[in-house]
């Protein structure tokens, strides 16, 4: 009966380590959902941007301001550009209303930033499609170091 009541008490033991365990985490919010819509519709933007096509990029669903972003970021650094039509990893995400505002963090970028190698978008969910409102990065190109032999 001893025997018994020891072995009942050790899985009672084990079932409160099991239930504490797995509930002890539950209230940690999870890392932010990714959304492959405007992951896609990003990375179609800056694809088309590294491509010249300013007027595909409009018809994609972007904004003017952000193809002239991307445009302008293709000029500064395609590499860097390039770096973020390969990101998978969000970061952030921060909804209100309709407006969603993503960011992303590509290691692909990360070499060429003195800053967060992070693009920021600014979405917008309009009943039947998807907008891309606005783009940024506090991500600055590092100047390539030159030596001068004499």
């Amino acid at each position: 009966m001893k025997r018994w009541m020891v072995f009942g008490a050790v899985i009672a033991l084990a079932a409160i380590a099991l239930w504490r365990s797995l509930t002890l985490y539950s209230n940690v919010k999870p890392d932010p959902v990714m959304d492959p819509a405007e992951l896609g519709l990003a990375r179609r933007v800056l694809s088309l941007a590294l491509a010249g096509d300013s007027s595909g990029a409009t018809r994609t669903g972007a904004s003017q301001a952000a193809v002239r972003w991307a445009l302008a970021a293709v000029r500064r650094d395609s590499g860097m550009v390039r770096g973020w039509t390969r990101a998978t990893e969000t970061t952030a995400r921060a909804q209100r209303r309709d407006t969603v505002i993503r960011t992303w963090f590509t290691t692909a970028a990360l070499q060429r930033c003195s800053g967060a190698a992070e693009l920021v978008a600014r979405f917008i969910h309009e009943p039947h499609r998807l907008r891309l409102l606005e783009l940024e990065s506090p991500c600055l190109p590092i100047a390539p170091i030159t030596f001068e032999l004499e």
